[in-house]
């Protein structure tokens, strides 16, 4: 019986169960790969994360949670969250053949890559993720999509040294501010707009895609696929009458609280996640310091 469990290892996950540890309640930090970063390992830059004296990338950002996690003897368990009950005033976390038993759960497990296909031939692989192609970088990649994410990967794999090609739907992209300046700079990227895939062939480890561009059809050759076309909150099954309104930590069930990109629905910035990290754990110790007396 634990006091509480948080399930995921991004930075909300990592800052709420910092905070409960600091604040004594017993605590069974669990995580499907069971390693600290969650999608910040992906991050090109992390830029305006508050204390950082300069920006520091993706997983070098995940090493410092790995960090702060063993300074205050936290380990991850590896273990996959597939559903959450409340039984006799005691959640249930379920998985892994398992149970985990504990008297409030912070569900923290980020999002995941909205369903994307396109008609292909061959072994067409349509990446969801930038580490794979990190490890063994492509020579070319285009990448579906205009906002922050696909912006980033961008600019990301340009640095490493691919060529990209970003495919943007609308006449614009949706990445804002020094993101888009950066991107727009950047000469070994290639922007074309109004332009959405239709196939995809590959052929001798060359994918050959074909798109319809500003009412005309054109093929690009490229030796990687990318789609980032959005992300949305895949929650664990949950009982009946859970309700969670976006954005917020509380929910409909008390003890159990949604905090970070599983909250805000979309990919965000690191400093909200560990903010609503934080404001789980004291929702929690809240609860338990009622229920129990902690103090």
């Amino acid at each position: 019986m634990h006091d509480v469990a948080v399930i995921g290892t991004g930075p909300a996950g990592c800052a709420a169960a910092v905070q409960c540890r600091r604040l004594g309640l017993d605590v069974a930090l669990v995580d499907t790969l069971g390693k600290a970063g969650g999608l910040i390992r992906e991050a090109r830059l992390i830029e305006n994360y508050p204390g950082l004296e300069k920006p520091l990338a993706g997983p070098a950002f995940a090493d410092r949670l790995i960090s702060i996690l063993s300074a205050n003897d936290l380990e991850i368990r590896c273990y996959h969250a597939d559903s959450i009950a409340l039984r006799g005033g005691i959640f249930e976390i379920s998985g892994n053949g398992e149970s985990i038993r504990s008297q409030s759960v912070i569900v923290a497990v980020g999002t995941v890559p909205k369903d994307f296909s396109i008609q292909v031939s061959g072994n067409v692989k349509i990446h969801r993720s930038i580490l794979e192609l990190k490890q063994q970088l492509p020579g070319r990649t285009v990448i579906v999509g205009g906002g922050e994410a696909a912006v980033d990967y961008a600019l990301n794999l340009s640095d490493s040294g691919s060529s990209v090609s970003l495919l943007v739907r609308g006449s614009r992209l949706k990445a804002v501010g020094k993101l888009r300046d950066k991107i727009e700079r950047r000469k070994a990227v290639k922007i074309l707009y109004n332009t959405g895939s239709v196939t995809a062939t590959a052929s001798e480890g060359v994918i050959q895609l074909e798109a319809e561009s500003s009412g005309r059809k054109i093929i690009l050759e490229t030796d990687a696929l990318l789609a980032a076309v959005g992300r949305e909150p895949r929650l664990p099954r949950i009982m009946n009458g859970f309700v969670h309104e976006r954005g917020n930590v509380r929910t409909s069930i008390q003890g159990l609280y949604v905090s970070g990109d599983a909250s805000l629905g979309s990919l965000g910035q690191a400093a909200m996640a560990s903010g609503q990290g934080l404001q789980a754990a004291l929702y929690a110790f809240e609860l338990l310091k009622a229920g129990n007396g902690k103090s």
